[in-house]
């Protein structure tokens, strides 16, 4: 089965509210990184081959539907990886903290509550301790802005499997 374009978003439409594990749903495992792939080819949790090629600039997130029909929905399950969290203690503070991981081009992620989430590394660490930038370690699904900032998930017609 090869998946070309994405039918919408379990959550959205109300499919999987409250459900973040996808429990009951025929589901695609993929890491963080593979969200922004264009082409991938993985088994579902039930053993179904899936190919999945995307056209222009959309990315996976997590719910999305990558086929439905009478028998089946199957989903993309973003698999939770160790991340670093900060919270900064002032608006002021978060411009400084964001701006010096900005210059150095790392993958991260500004939640809705002001969180700074990004991958643990040392030297990040040591730069967060340096800017006493309170963080913790935590496991949960990176959602790193996409490469110039925006969001660019996005639904284009065209064939479903």
């Amino acid at each position: 089965m090869i998946c070309r374009r994405i039918l919408g978003n379990a959550f959205d439409e109300g499919l999987a509210a409250g459900n973040e594990e996808l429990s009951g749903f025929e589901t695609v495992a993929v890491t963080w990184d593979e969200c922004a792939k264009r082409i991938l080819r993985k088994k579902t949790n039930a053993g179904r081959e899936i190919g999945i090629r995307l056209a222009g600039a959309q990315t996976l997130r997590h719910g999305d539907i990558l086929a439905k029909d009478e028998e089946k929905t199957i989903l993309v399950f973003v698999q939770p990886c160790e991340v670093l969290v900060v919270r900064p203690i002032s608006v002021r503070h978060l411009g400084i903290v964001a701006y010096e991981l900005g210059n150095r081009h790392l993958p991260l992620e500004i939640t809705e509550s002001g969180e700074i989430v990004l991958l643990p590394d040392d030297p990040t660490k040591m730069l967060l301790s340096r800017l006493d930038a309170g963080f913790a370690s935590e496991v949960r699904r990176f959602r790193p802005l996409p490469k110039g900032g925006g969001h660019h998930h996005s639904h284009h017609d065209g064939e479903a499997m």
